[in-house]
């Protein structure tokens, strides 16, 4: 999760000093397609905050006055999950990338059923859901 606020400035400016930036190089292509990661690394372009969130490099744009407000806000919602499940939910995010739908598709269902499921905090969160009642994370 990425919070800018509204005065951020993004930009891969290693161009301008004779090299290219090589997590960029990798990571960039997945986030914005080849032919705009090509155009970023190959300007130096800066980017607003906003052009920014439509890239997908920000999640949210606060204002100045907020950005502390929507920061609080965000840890208070990540706040009531698992600390285990929320590692496992960025890691099944990012475990198919690169891969083509289809082998995501594999690795994504055998992560959730093999892994997932099979964790005490998983059983808590379906148990806890189904008798109405907030959950005791083991993180487990």
């Amino acid at each position: 999760i990425v919070i800018a606020s509204e005065k951020a400035i993004f930009g891969q400016p290693e161009v301008k000093l004779g090299f290219f930036p090589p997590y960029a190089a990798l990571r960039l292509p997945e986030l914005v397609g080849v032919a705009k990661a090509i155009e970023i690394v190959t300007t130096g372009q800066n980017y607003s905050a906003l052009e920014s969130k439509d890239l997908g490099f920000v999640s949210k744009v606060a204002s100045v006055d907020d950005f502390q407000a929507m920061i609080d806000g965000q840890v208070k919602q990540i706040c009531h999950a698992s600390p285990l499940i929320l590692r496992l939910n960025k890691r099944a995010v990012k475990r198919h990338i690169g891969t083509s739908f289809f082998q995501g598709v594999d690795l994504v269902s055998n992560y959730f059923l093999k892994t997932m499921m099979k964790t005490e905090d998983t059983l808590e969160g379906i148990a806890s859901f189904e008798e109405k009642r907030r959950p005791v994370w083991k993180n487990k």
